[in-house]
């Protein structure tokens, strides 16, 4: 099918223009994924349980100074965590800051 010269001209440039989208939808898309895959690996890494250990009781008011150590350095390590899920959740579009 033959087109005069200014139709292949508009059509030419139409192309160019669909091209030039395409290349901007396709960076848009690769940041969005990049960030959902980071996303992904902080809910993943959240998402981790260590297993609990079966411990025996003491007795009424006694805990060893290591089993206190221990639970600081647990509420640490979950106040890192939720440090990081409420970030990961404030990245979610539509959240208010």
């Amino acid at each position: 099918m033959r087109v005069s010269g200014r139709r292949h001209q508009a059509l030419v440039e139409d192309n160019a223009r669909l091209l030039k989208e395409n290349a901007e939808l396709m960076k848009q898309l690769a940041a969005e994924t990049a960030a959902r895959e980071a996303r992904d690996d902080i809910i993943l890494e959240l998402s981790f349980r260590p297993k609990a250990t079966q411990v025996e009781p003491l007795g009424v008011g006694w805990v060893p100074a290591s089993y206190a150590r221990a639970s600081e350095g647990a509420r640490a390590l979950l106040a890192d965590r939720l440090e990081l899920l409420q970030q990961a959740n404030m990245s979610l579009p539509g959240v208010a800051a």
